[in-house]
C-alpha cells in the first residue's frame, strides 16, 4: 500500500490552519458559577432540586471544578488516597468505580478538574458528584468523601463562534488542554489529543 506523504503533509497544514481560522473565530466567555454543597449530592433524590441550578446552554462548555477550603481539599484527598487503595483492589467493570487520574505532583491546586462537554452537561456534572453509574470516569465525590461537608464551585465557560457554527469537539479539547496546563488540577487527565 502506498501513502502520498507529500498529499498526507498537505492535508494536514491545510487541517490546521483551518483549525486555527475556527479558533480565531470564538470566544470564551463566562457563562455561569454554580455552588453545591457536599450535603446537596449524597443520592439522586438529594440532587433533585439543586441540579436546577445548571443552566441549560447552547454551545460547548469547559468547566472547572474547585474547592476553594484549603482544609477541605487537603481532607478530600485524604479520604481519596485511602478509598483508592481499596477501590484498586476491586474487579474493573463489576464492582470497581472508575476514577479520575489523581495527579498527585498538582495536589496545592485549588482547581479540582478541568472538562469540557459539548452534549449534556447535566450528566456530566452528575457523574463528577457521584450519583450516577461508576463506569464512566468521573470524580464521583460522593462515592469516597465519606459524608464530609464541603462546597463544590462549578465555573462554566461557553466557547462560542462570530459565525455561531457549533465548534467540533477536537477545538474544544484544544481549549480545555490549554486550561489544564494553566490551572493544573488535581484530578482528571489532560484532554485527548
Amino acid at each position: 500500500m502506498a501513502i502520498n506523504l507529500k498529499e498526507i503533509k498537505t492535508k494536514s497544514l491545510s487541517f490546521i490552519k483551518t483549525l486555527n481560522d475556527k479558533i480565531s473565530n470564538s470566544s470564551l466567555e463566562h457563562f455561569q458559577t454554580i455552588v453545591f454543597s457536599s450535603s446537596e449530592f449524597r443520592d439522586k433524590n438529594t440532587l433533585g432540586g439543586p441540579v436546577k441550578k445548571i443552566k441549560q446552554n447552547e454551545y460547548p462548555l469547559i468547566y472547572i471544578i474547585s474547592i476553594p477550603d484549603d482544609k477541605a481539599r487537603k481532607e478530600l484527598i485524604r479520604k481519596f488516597k485511602c478509598f483508592r487503595e481499596s477501590n484498586d483492589l476491586k474487579t474493573k467493570n463489576v464492582d470497581r468505580v472508575n476514577l479520575s487520574r489523581f495527579n498527585r505532583e498538582n495536589i496545592n491546586s485549588n482547581t479540582i478538574y478541568v472538562g469540557s462537554s459539548t452534549t449534556d452537561f447535566v450528566t456530566r456534572i452528575k457523574n463528577h458528584l457521584g450519583i450516577m453509574g461508576t463506569r464512566v470516569y468521573s470524580l464521583h465525590l460522593c462515592k469516597w468523601d465519606e459524608g464530609f461537608n464541603y462546597n463544590v464551585n462549578i465555573e462554566t465557560y461557553e466557547i462560542k463562534t462570530t459565525n455561531n457554527e457549533k465548534l467540533e469537539r477536537f477545538a474544544v479539547e484544544i481549549i480545555e488542554q490549554q486550561i489544564w496546563d494553566e490551572l493544573r488540577p488535581v484530578f482528571g487527565k489532560k484532554s485527548g489529543l
